[in-house]
């Protein structure tokens, strides 16, 4: 990966906040200049501030059915004093309680979800963000709830009990997470009198809720820092700019205009004394990694000349030659990326992340002496205007082209950017390469010395010798222990050479536009689909190419040597076609229940040229030992660490596996066969693969019919594909008999888990416009009942799930302390009660939930991207009228309240099937209700 974004380090955690009240009566300040746009942005901007000192961003869409807010408080765990950890993230958690204005504790949540909409909220370092996207129409009372929590926060001490609970339950759920464990060990490492250094998520422990101490805390960092001078407000929405502005002032014009206290001046990250050192950390999974870090000067403001990423973009590329490809060639690592993070303000770690195989965790000092030189290399040769220019032509063709995003994306991106860059930036500021600095570029190498190193070593075979106070991160630290002089190179790197893969066109085509692919060719072995599409006026295709192949379906040893293919031709591509991706061609190639897809996307002037370039990897496979044995390697720690997975990922796996026919291995089936499989075999089932082939080809976006049909006969004449459609369309679905049926698993956490699945009968339209109405009506309350009242866990959640094209919906909650039965029949009492609200639910309500609903069924594409896989889905899923969610959406408006209580009524009696899948770190223990499950008897 050529870079990191900007991003710190530490992890966002999920939450919510509030401020204080000062009406104000003044007219708007006068507005700034509007930010610069992309010149395919058809959007109208505006920035102004409120008399208050609110910065506020107007984005209006006249075609987006989606409204959206952000506010962001520059203001985070940094902050928070010393006494307290955890204390910004639980006021994040207090904020979403009631306000004064709307008492109940969830009055914002039930209105966003009410209507079509989805909310959240996050503590970072530096900042807390709260945003929420919802049905357009509906935007300004929306606002009006989100202003509320920062001017009349009721703060009420009984739901503090409450909110404790659920900073315990999601700090429990982080105790088996590496990412988190890592972070916490990384956290040693650094300056204790940095914030960076300490516990930041909170728990029982550390946030005393009966010490009248804590409370004034959290009212006190209120007071301080969420205040007007540290908040930037974005809003999305399809009205006006005028009529948006009107919303802000209505709303947010109370908000405190105080000025909040200054930010402390904190010390270094890491001091000289600090390093050099080494910091080994033994993970859970089974995973290898070396980070070196090194302090720099906070590069933000560098927005202009971006030095940090010109470096990056020299380190972290995958090109032949480069630092990856040679480690590769060693067998010592499968993957690198590198840029600046946890920014301060006034300085920044690098980074240079380097995923290690075993053979290079064993030889980590060699991989870090061939880092430092590269960096020499770099600084005697990479620092030339000439890339710097690259740079900036590649960045400008995406900037020119840039493309819609979700309106939530979007709003919480620029809230936070306004945070840190003038307004007239916030939208190019990843993009802008207007000055050439090669003086700061030798500063940050001059930086990147081993006197100044930190060495973050993740492996299973590291002996820690301490373990972490808030989470159990084992761990060794040694300082001053780092010596690479005796280390003798016999390999090199060498920088790119000029990217060959700059699109030489970047015109539109002209023709009709297309409304839905157009079936061009369906011969034996291919069926070939085309759209023209320009509505999104950019030069850009995607094209999906999917080779199916029955064996994968139905042999183990084929899906694996189906994985492997996928594995080893991006492996083959990584360095020779790296270039394309920075210039805006991606692509992938993925293995599926059928086959292998190779998928292109981006710019699509050079697209012909790397499938090109594909089939005849394919057609001409050199499978080598040493690369073998790293894929391998790489897809045997997969196998391992699924068991280490977050549990609604085992949970819905272990579903899958006991429904879908034929499949249903395991991870350890999979992993005894794996480890027998060679070089050899893979060698040899490349072209056995290929020969037995039905392929399906979608080419939507800008790219004629005529190029759409060579793109097809390039891919007869190399594969000469044979099949039908029939010969490889062999999943099907287990029917879960009607009844409650029941799995006890023992999964490896420390938490309990259930999942409480119901399985729609049919795949008609009708069970599914009941099943995912269902949903809509009852994901709500289901969460605000078992999460917030009840306390049962952090994450607990339902939706609609279905099973290849089967309906279903599942409701599932974690719990570090609530034994899986005790879940399921707190489950089964909120499915017996909600009865009573569904028959008393207002006729209008009702009815704006089904507008919700079918609101986001018919939601507008909003880029080429995700139009062409919408319609893929839909070839892959033989519904090839293109209209199923036109269709969907019409039979869920037509449902009546008596329909779904009859539906309702139907479920309570249990005629569909129930599944419950529950797990326990406890052996023992009481047995979950229902039949016990046996799934190789349920029916196809």
């Amino acid at each position: 990966m050529k870079k990191l974004l900007h991003v710190s380090l530490l992890l966002f955690i999920t939450v919510s906040l509030t401020a204080c009240s000062s009406p104000m009566s003044k007219p708007s300040a006068p507005f700034a200049d509007k930010p610069h746009v992309s010149p395919n942005d058809p959007r109208d901007y505006l920035n102004f501030r409120l008399p208050n000192g609110l910065q506020v961003l107007l984005v209006s869409d006249s075609e987006s059915d989606r409204a959206a807010a952000s506010i962001n408080i520059a203001a985070g765990s940094f902050h928070e004093p010393d006494e307290w950890p955890g204390l910004a993230h639980f006021l994040e958690h207090m904020l979403f309680l009631g306000t004064k204005t709307f008492p109940e504790s969830d009055a914002y949540q039930s209105f966003i979800s009410q209507h079509g909409g989805s909310h959240n909220a996050f503590t970072s370092p530096r900042d807390t963000n709260y945003f929420f996207d919802i049905q357009t129409d509906h935007l300004d009372p929306a606002l009006h709830r989100l202003a509320r929590f920062f001017i009349d926060p009721l703060f009420s001490p009984e739901y503090m009990e409450r909110e404790i609970n659920a900073v315990q339950s999601e700090w429990s759920g982080t105790l088996q997470d590496d990412a988190r464990l890592r972070l916490t060990a990384l956290r040693q490492a650094l300056n204790p009198e940095h914030p960076a250094s300490r516990f930041s998520a909170g728990n029982r422990e550390t946030l005393d809720i009966n010490n009248p101490a804590m409370r004034q805390a959290m009212l006190d960092f209120y007071q301080q820092f969420y205040t007007t001078d540290r908040m930037s407000l974005v809003v999305f929405g399809s009205q006006p700019t005028r009529e948006l502005r009107q919303m802000v002032e209505k709303h947010f014009a109370e908000l405190n205009n105080l000025s909040g206290a200054p930010d402390p001046v904190w010390p270094e990250l890491l001091s000289q004394q600090q390093t050099p050192a080494l910091l080994e950390f033994k993970p859970l999974r089974e995973q290898r990694q070396l980070q070196l870090y090194f302090p720099i000067p906070d590069p933000t403001q560098d927005y202009r000349s971006k030095p940090d990423r010109y470096l990056a973009g020299l380190i972290g590329h995958e090109g032949e030659g480069s630092l990856l490809a040679v480690l590769k060639q060693k067998g010592w690592a499968t993957g690198l990326s590198s840029g600046s993070q946890m920014t301060t303000g006034t300085e920044a770690l690098f980074g240079i992340n380097i995923e290690l195989t075993p053979s290079g965790d064993q030889h980590y000092q060699e991989v870090i002496a061939l880092v430092f030189d590269h960096l020499k290399l770099i600084k005697e040769q990479g620092v030339e205007t000439w890339r710097f220019d690259e740079d900036a032509q590649l960045a400008n063709n995406a900037f020119r082209f840039a493309e819609q995003g979700e309106a939530r994306s979007l709003v919480t991106h620029l809230a936070m950017n306004l945070a840190r860059y003038p307004a007239k930036e916030v939208l190019r500021v990843h993009y802008v390469y207007e000055q050439f600095d090669p003086e700061r570029i030798h500063t940050l190498l001059d930086n990147m010395t081993q006197e100044r190193l930190l060495v973050v070593r993740t492996s299973p075979d590291v002996e820690p010798d301490q373990q972490a106070q808030w989470l159990p991160a084992e761990y060794r630290l040694i300082r001053d222990a780092l010596s690479l002089r005796d280390i003798t190179l016999s390999t090199t790197t060498r920088l790119p050479e000029a990217n060959a893969y700059i699109p030489s066109s970047l015109a539109l085509k002209s023709g009709n536009q297309s409304s839905q692919p157009e079936l061009l060719q369906q011969t034996q072995g291919i069926e070939v689909w085309h759209g023209l599409d320009r509505q999104f006026r950019v030069p850009r295709a995607q094209i999906y190419i999917s080779l199916q192949n029955p064996e994968a379906a139905t042999q183990l040893q084929a899906r694996l040597l189906s994985q492997l293919t996928a594995r080893w031709l991006q492996d083959q591509l990584s360095a020779s076609a790296y270039p394309a991706r920075l210039a805006g061609l991606n692509y992938d190639i993925y293995a599926h229940n059928r086959g292998i897809t190779l998928m292109l996307g981006g710019f699509n002037a050079e697209q012909p040229r790397l499938l090109s370039k594909m089939l005849q990897q394919l057609q001409q496979p050199e499978v080598d030992q040493q690369q073998f044995a790293r894929l391998q390697q790489r897809m045997e720690q997969n196998l391992n660490n699924q068991r280490r997975d977050r549990l609604p990922q085992q949970l819905v796996r272990q579903l899958y596996l006991d429904t879908l026919h034929p499949g249903g291995w395991t991870p350890e089936q999979q992993l005894q066969l794996l480890k027998q499989l060679t070089s050899d075999d893979l060698q040899a089932f490349i072209p056995h693969f290929t020969s037995q082939l039905y392929i399906q080809l979608l080419a939507w976006g800008n790219i004629t019919q005529q190029e759409t049909q060579a793109l097809a006969e390039n891919l007869q004449q190399t594969l000469q594909p044979q099949l039908t459609a029939s010969e490889v369309d062999l999943l099907q679905v287990r029917q879960i008999p009607a009844g409650l049926w029941s799995e006890k698993l023992q999964l490896e956490h420390n938490d309990r888990a259930l999942l409480f699945y119901i399985q729609g009968k049919d795949s008609s339209l009708e069970e599914e416009a009941r099943m995912r109405l269902l949903a809509q009506l009852q994901s709500s309350a289901f969460f605000h009942e078992l999460r917030t009242r009840q306390q049962l866990g952090y994450a607990v959640f339902s939706n609609h799930l279905p099973l290849l094209l089967q309906p279903g919906i599942f409701y599932f909650i974690q719990s570090p302390e609530h034994e899986p039965d005790y879940l399921a029949e707190a489950i089964e009492a909120f499915l017996r009660e909600d009865q009573l609200r569904l028959e008393q639910l207002p006729a209008t309500d009702f009815a704006q939930h089904q507008r919700s609903l079918t609101g986001q069924l018919l939601e507008a594409d909003k880029h080429l991207g995700e139009r062409a896989e919408r319609f893929w889905r839909e070839i892959g899923n033989q519904r090839q009228d293109f209209h199923h969610r036109e269709q969907l959406a019409e039979t869920i408006s037509k449902l009546t309240q008596q329909d779904m209580l009859d539906f309702y009524t139907q479920l309570m009696l249990r005629e569909r099937g129930n599944y419950l899948l529950g797990t326990s770190p406890q052996r023992h223990g009481r047995l979950l209700p229902g039949q016990e499950a046996q799934v190789s008897e349920w029916p196809l």
